[in-house]
């Protein structure tokens, strides 16, 4: 196999049409990335893994899997496979019987340490107008916004018990792209996109002329009630801002 792939001049797709020519009666025709991975276990000074007897013992297979979820939490069996030659299907056995699962990671928001007395003043006075009235959350229009983006689908951590893993953004601190979404008793609002460079000027352009719009869904007598909660962010601390919101809102 190696040695059509070299024929082929290294095309994985063109080597597997070969073989297929060669050895119509074969028991098993690989595809292009068993070439690949023949080629690559080559490469590395590792023969490519055969499923024979007198092979690997299965012993070693788990130490080879358990040392590398070991020392990295965040592999995955194709990796595996491709760093030690254990098959995938071979490597999620061995996970499954020690009880490894891949736990996604939580995206959270990272905290300075400027951050903790504004927000525990912030939960004390949440719990106290929650007492007063039952339903105070569900008449706040909760806003939140996007400013970058990275893929969680593939990125978690394999342990035997839940680790809860989190991954820290930087939201507070950069401004790429600003989408704006709302929250208000269950439902969505928005979303808007914002300018790039977020200021106090063009931020209340947005409270006064898009936002409405944005809200004409909302009935009459929850708008009346409602309250509008944002970040301390510059461009939403400023003078007019807040003299806008205090006009509109009640908070």
């Amino acid at each position: 196999m190696h040695l059509i792939y070299g024929e082929c001049g290294c095309n994985a797709s063109a080597a597997a049409r070969l073989y297929r020519e060669r050895y119509p009666n074969a028991e098993r025709l690989p595809d292009y990335r068993v070439f690949v991975h023949v080629h690559e276990s080559y490469s590395v000074g590792r023969l490519p893994h055969v499923r024979k007897s007198g092979g690997t013992p299965q012993a070693d297979y788990e130490d080879m899997v358990l040392d590398k979820v070991e020392n990295d939490t965040g592999t995955s069996v194709r990796a595996i496979e491709m760093n030690t030659g254990v098959p995938k299907s071979i490597a999620q056995r061995i996970l499954k019987r020690h009880q490894y699962h891949p736990y996604h990671v939580q995206c959270v928001q990272i905290l300075v340490p400027q951050d903790y007395l504004p927000r525990m003043e912030f939960r004390r006075r949440m719990l106290a107008k929650n007492q007063e009235d039952p339903q105070f959350l569900d008449k706040i229009l909760w806003t939140c916004k996007k400013d970058g983006y990275f893929n969680l689908h593939n990125l978690h951590g394999c342990y035997t018990e839940n680790p809860h893993l989190k991954r820290q953004g930087r939201s507070q601190n950069q401004f790429k792209i600003n989408l704006w979404t709302g929250i208000l008793n269950g439902q969505a609002v928005g979303s808007f996109e914002l300018p790039e460079n977020l200021n106090g000027e063009n931020y209340l352009n947005f409270l006064q002329n898009e936002l409405p719009i944005l809200l004409e869904d909302v009935p009459l007598n929850i708008r009346r009630d409602m309250w509008y909660e944002q970040d301390g962010c510059p461009a939403r601390y400023a003078r007019p801002v807040r003299d806008h919101l205090d006009n509109e809102y009640r908070g």
